[in-house]
């Protein structure tokens, strides 16, 4: 009877131990990489002297009542935030860039600033210009 009673309490923990298993998350990440990488620095060109390419992070706030102006050289890359108080579309004129923005997810933009010119910065279902990118055609 002792006997009973103890391989009947072995196997109720047993089935305890199985379904807590079952239900725990698992991570299913590979290797021991962390969740969050940092950012690395910029590659560095031949002779390591300058940076490959230049960045800049820019914000376009449409809240504004007059349009921001943001400027960056030819061969940037681009990474451009776009908040808004209301849902909408923002463009990004004559690069064909859209993003949809609201008032809790801004529009986010990376991209390389391949030509020179100003391009304005839209709302689309709001038909107003909240900003200009001004790109200087001169190289890096």
């Amino acid at each position: 009877m002792p006997g009973r009673r103890l391989l009947i309490l072995a196997a109720v923990l047993l089935a305890t131990g199985a379904i807590a298993a079952a239900l725990t998350p698992r991570d299913l990440r590979e290797g021991g990489e962390p969740a969050v990488t940092a950012p690395t620095a910029p590659p560095r060109a031949a002779g390591g002297t300058r940076p490959a390419a230049r960045e800049a992070n820019l914000v376009v706030d449409a809240s504004r009542r007059t349009p921001a102006r943001v400027r960056v050289r030819q061969g940037t890359l681009v990474h451009l935030v776009v908040r808004a108080p209301a849902p909408d579309e923002v463009e990004i004129v004559g690069l064909q860039r859209y993003a949809p923005v609201d008032q809790f997810a801004p529009a986010r933009f990376d991209f390389f600033a391949r030509s020179g010119g100003t391009f304005p910065i839209r709302l689309r279902e709001a038909d107003r210009e909240i900003g200009r990118l001004l790109v200087d055609p001169s190289p890096l």
